[in-house]
């Protein structure tokens, strides 16, 4: 085995609090830092800006982040983009470097799950690897 993991996963938990103090404080410049354009305009025709998807987004980027493991790189949020329209699954879309890790990491794709509730908004983010001489033909 090469001691790549089969599966990869991150976790993230965001309090919906903190993120409203941030817009408080920072006026636009928390969406502007944390996210893209097209990331902006899906949540404004999704949530209306709600302060839960928001922090959701967040969370799953970080979450994204985690998967890839990037051992003291740095992933600019821009790189993580969070996409998905009202009443489906949103997506990771990955560029620059978090694209190439996850290259390097052999993830085909990462699929990510976001909650909220109450106070918190929670993600999860999964990838699983081809690791690459595996025997996946053994009987």
């Amino acid at each position: 085995m090469n001691g790549l993991s089969p599966v990869r996963v991150g976790v993230d938990l965001v309090s919906v609090a903190r993120i409203s103090q941030l817009l408080d404080t920072s006026a636009g410049r928390l969406l502007a830092d944390h996210f893209t354009d097209r990331e902006r305009a899906e949540l404004e025709r999704v949530a209306n800006g709600r302060l839960e998807t928001i922090s959701g987004r967040i969370a799953a980027k970080e979450a994204v982040i985690k998967v890839l493991a990037p051992e003291g790189e740095i992933i600019r949020w821009a790189e993580v983009e969070i996409l998905g329209p009202a009443g489906r699954v949103p997506r990771a879309h990955l560029s620059g470097r978090a694209a190439r890790l996850a290259s390097e990491r052999h993830l085909d794709s990462i699929e990510i799950s976001i909650s909220h509730e109450g106070p918190w908004a929670a993600a999860i983010a999964a990838g699983a690897t081809a690791v690459p001489g595996a025997d996946t033909d053994r009987d």
